[in-house]
């Protein structure tokens, strides 16, 4: 019996200790000096993520001016290009000079060698150029309202030369 009491007491002594171990250390309480401290600290790193927004949305607002009048000059610019090679090339410079995205859709297959020589025409003639040279081996397709330049892959091969 002694020792069946021994073995009940053991655990609540030691939950005892525990809970008395635990309420002996001192807490540390905030003073209102730290609390005023940690108040401005926040305050000011707010400040400075907000300013980073508003810069973020005037450069944002910025690129889409620039980026709307460059899509634009696709029909207004006078350009100069003499090229000699597979219209891909081509067709991606002129998609990223005027803020356009290129896509090449249908089942591919080798193009042949374009050859482009104008002085002082617009972008979207040099496009029309291409696109005839191309015949019935691609399709040159300019959409403006999705700001997409597509290459769109025909059925019949292209003749090689």
């Amino acid at each position: 019996m002694r020792v069946s009491l021994f073995f009940k007491a053991v655990p609540l002594v030691a939950a005892g200790l525990m809970v008395e171990g635990c309420a002996s250390n001192p807490s540390t309480k905030a003073t209102t000096a730290d609390s005023v401290q940690a108040s401005r600290l926040i305050a000011e790193k707010v400040a400075v993520a907000a300013d980073a927004q508003r810069q973020y949305v005037d450069i944002v607002r910025d690129d889409k001016v620039v980026l709307a009048r460059r899509q634009a000059a696709i029909d207004t610019d006078a350009v100069d290009v003499d090229f000699i090679g597979k219209p891909q090339e081509l067709l991606q410079t002129m998609a990223f000079r005027y803020g356009y995205q290129y896509v090449e859709s249908g089942r591919r297959s080798e193009l042949r060698t374009i050859n482009v020589r104008v002085a002082r025409t617009a972008p979207i003639e040099v496009l029309r150029n291409v696109g005839y040279q191309l015949g019935t081996a691609a399709d040159v397709e300019l959409d403006k309202n999705t700001k997409t330049l597509r290459l769109i892959y025909g059925d019949v091969p292209a003749n090689k030369g």
